[in-house]
C-alpha cells in the first residue's frame, strides 16, 4: 500500500529549479523573439561558454550552485512566503539574497555590452531565474521548502507539489517534442503585448497568487490525474510564455535600447 510516510521519505530534499526542459522552453521562446541585433549579442556572449547554445545553458545556474565559487547562488532560486502572506514585497529577500535580488542585480550587468565571463554569466543567470520566478512554488511557502516537502502521486508515482510544477506537468504533456514547443511559440504571439512589464514584484505577486490556488486543492497523498492536468497545464503554459516575453523584453532593453520601447 503506498503511504504518505513513503512519498515524504523518497522527496522531501529541496529541489530549487525549474526543470530542464522549462528552462530550454523559456529560453528559447525569448531568444526567438529577440531582434536580430540582442540574438547577435546573446551569441557573442554563449562563444565564451563551453555550451555555445544559450538555449541549452540556461540550465548552468543549476549545475554549478554545488560547486564552493557559486554556493552563495543557491537562494537566488527562489523567494519564500508564510501562508498568512497576501502579498509578496522585497522585504522578503532575506540579506543573503533571492530569486528577485538577483535578477535586477545580474541584469544590471548586461549594459553596457562587453563580453565577458561576467556578463556571460549574468545573462544565463537572468535567463534562469526569470524562468524560476515564473514557476509558483518558487515564490511558495518557507515550512515545505516551496512544495518539496508535500506528497502526491503524479501518474502513479510518488512525488511532490514543486516536482509537478517543475517538470511532470510538462513532460505529461510532451513538451518534449519541438512541434509542441513551436506551437507554445505560435501561441504568444498574439498576447504578448499585454505581458511585457519588467516588474520583478509583479511577476513574483503571480505566482504567489498561483501559489494559493495551488494549495486550495492540494491533500496530502492527493493522486494528480488527468482532471487535475487540464485544470493546470494551461496555467503553466502561460507562465512559461510569459517568461520568455519578459526576459526578451530584458534582454531587448539591455542589448538594443533604441529599439525595445
Amino acid at each position: 500500500m503506498r503511504t504518505l510516510v513513503l512519498a515524504l521519505a523518497l522527496f522531501c530534499s529541496p529541489v530549487f529549479a525549474f526543470g530542464e526542459l522549462g528552462h530550454q522552453m523559456v529560453c528559447s521562446i525569448a531568444y526567438q523573439l529577440l531582434s536580430p541585433v540582442s540574438q547577435n549579442k546573446v551569441q557573442q556572449l554563449m562563444q565564451l561558454h563551453d555550451q555555445p547554445d544559450f538555449t541549452q545553458a540556461c540550465s548552468w545556474p543549476d549545475q554549478v550552485r554545488s560547486l564552493p565559487e557559486y554556493q552563495h547562488t543557491k537562494v537566488w532560486h527562489y523567494v519564500n512566503i508564510k501562508r498568512s502572506d497576501s502579498k509578496l514585497t522585497m522585504q522578503h529577500c532575506p540579506a543573503e539574497g533571492c530569486v528577485l535580488s538577483a535578477i535586477e542585480q545580474e541584469r544590471k550587468k548586461l549594459t553596457p555590452f562587453a563580453p565577458s565571463k561576467t556578463q556571460l554569466e549574468a545573462l544565463l543567470f537572468v535567463g534562469h531565474f526569470i524562468a524560476d520566478l515564473h514557476q509558483p512554488l518558487h515564490a511558495g511557502y518557507a515550512d515545505d521548502l516551496g512544495g518539496n516537502r508535500t506528497a502526491v502521486y503524479f501518474a502513479g508515482e510518488p512525488s511532490n507539489l514543486h516536482g509537478v510544477w517543475d517538470s511532470r506537468l510538462l513532460e505529461a504533456a510532451s513538451y518534449q517534442d519541438d512541434a509542441k514547443q513551436q506551437a507554445l511559440y505560435q501561441a504568444l504571439l498574439a498576447k504578448q503585448q499585454q505581458w511585457q512589464s519588467v516588474s520583478v514584484l509583479d511577476w513574483a505577486n503571480e505566482s504567489v497568487l498561483l501559489v494559493k490556488l495551488i494549495y486550495q486543492g492540494y491533500k496530502p497523498g492527493m493522486l494528480i490525474g488527468e482532471s487535475y492536468q487540464h485544470q493546470h497545464l494551461p496555467q503553466l503554459e502561460q507562465r512559461l510564455q510569459q517568461a520568455a516575453v519578459r526576459l526578451a523584453l530584458v534582454l531587448e532593453q539591455s542589448f538594443n535600447p533604441a529599439d525595445a520601447d
